[in-house]
């Protein structure tokens, strides 16, 4: 704006110069004429007055008169010559190299012609010029003066509906939006605070969502954790007053408390792992990990549990080594949990899939396995919630509605995706990571 205001400034400045010196040049023109035209005045009363008194006048009387006319009006030159051009008077303005202008006329001295000129040079203009500049100057230096202050008031106004919609945005009105104006710092300033205001709003609606899940977790967990609780409770009573029961039924009740408890602990060890993984402070220690390898180790641990609930595990896996970048305990969790989601929720007897893939930048593990029923779209989109649970699993106490979340909350932190899908009677659970150290 400075540089924009000076540029203008001096180009008013430069036409202003121009535009006044001509209007001086035409000003200087007329008072040019009109100094000639007092010359030829004082010439012709000149004259008049010498030949009306030049007979009765003595020649050292008539030079001293011109002296004396000549030094009350001392801007000409006055020389008189004969008519053999011999000069019988020289007087007046001294210094005269040079003239502006010169007008003679005729007069009759002592029966003869003579000859008067008359000689000048235009007044002294110096002053008016030095006026002059100092004008265009000052007239620059107010315009810079208005230009600037123009320009930056725009700014200024700018400033001030930043100011303003920044107190709205403290004041909690996250929808606020600064209109971005110009090409500076300000509008960048001004785009960097809409999208704090955009960060703000999107973590208030994540908090709040975290906050809503966690009520709903308690609930959820509060109803999980009271049934074989109340379960437990209610066998140890019959235990402790035994007036009527057999051997056989105290043992009864006492199978049923115990499996009662393991599915109680159960609940609670999910709900400590959910916490502790979900929790800020956890450290993700991620390094190199072949995919390939990994699976195959988790094969042999699981391969007894997985044929004892009458699943057949198949692997198809990619001829190469397939290395991500990630928490190797934490994806041994990851598979653990998709594979004892398998356990719990397949299709009996049925095949258990797991295959992996890869392109150029990724690479790709597919858990799949078959399904009793068809999967509603929606609980397809809801399967990684927290808490959701197919009515079914909750009324027979095998899920906490944790263990697909828990595994998409461990994708999350190492940088991958897990989405579901069906396809051809199975439901399959598709991991992508990043090949190597690469990132998003």
């Amino acid at each position: 704006m400075f540089i924009i205001s000076l540029i203008l400034s001096f180009a008013i400045g430069i036409s202003s110069f121009y535009l006044a010196e001509n209007i001086y040049n035409e000003f200087r023109e007329e008072k040019y004429l009109d100094e000639r035209e007092k010359a030829k005045e004082y010439l012709e009363d000149l004259v008049e007055n010498i030949e009306g008194n030049v007979d009765a006048i003595p020649i050292n009387s008539f030079n001293n008169r011109l002296e004396s006319r000549i030094k009350v009006n001392n801007l000409y030159h006055l020389s008189i010559a004969d008519e053999n051009g011999s000069i019988i008077f020289n007087g007046g303005l001294e210094n005269l190299d040079s003239r502006d202008f010169l007008f003679y006329d005729t007069i009759e001295f002592n029966g003869k012609k003579h000859i008067v000129f008359v000689e000048g040079r235009y007044q002294n203009i110096d002053l008016e010029k030095e006026i002059l500049a100092m004008l265009v100057i000052m007239l620059s230096v107010i315009f810079f003066v208005i230009i600037f202050f123009k320009l930056a008031n725009k700014r200024i106004d700018y400033i001030d509906e930043i100011s303003q919609k920044v107190d709205y945005i403290s004041g909690g009105d996250l929808d606020t939006f600064i209109d971005l104006k110009g090409n500076d710092e300000l509008t960048s300033l001004a785009g960097n605070i809409n999208y704090m205001a955009y960060s703000l709003k999107e973590r208030s609606k994540y908090e709040e969502k975290v906050e809503r899940s966690k009520r709903e977790l308690i609930t959820n967990m509060s109803h999980d954790l009271r049934s074989p609780l109340t379960s437990i409770i209610g066998y140890l009573n019959l235990i402790k007053d035994r007036e009527n029961e057999t051997r056989e039924e105290i043992k009864e009740y006492a199978e049923v408390s115990y499996k009662k408890a393991i599915q109680l602990k159960e609940l609670t060890e999910r709900l400590f792992e959910y916490s502790k993984i979900t929790s800020e402070k956890m450290i993700v220690d991620k390094q190199q990990i072949d995919v390939n390898l990994l699976i195959n180790q988790i094969k042999e641990e699981y391969a007894y549990i997985i044929r004892f609930n009458k699943l057949d595990l198949k692997t198809n896996i990619k001829n190469e080594k397939l290395e991500i970048f990630a928490d190797p305990l934490l994806v041994v969790r990851l598979f653990e949990n998709l594979i004892m989601n398998a356990v719990k929720y397949a299709k009996k007897p049925g095949d258990f899939l797991i295959e992996t893939d890869s392109d150029k930048d990724f690479v790709f593990v597919r858990f799949k396995n078959k399904i009793k029923d068809k999967f509603d779209p929606d609980d397809l989109d809801k399967i990684f919630e927290r808490m959701y649970i197919k009515d079914e699993a909750r009324k027979e106490g095998k899920s906490s509605g944790l263990g697909l979340a828990i595994s998409k909350e461990i994708v999350d932190m190492n940088g991958g995706k897990i989405w579901a899908e069906t396809k051809g009677g199975y439901i399959i659970f598709n991991l992508k990571f990043h090949k190597s150290n690469k990132k998003e």
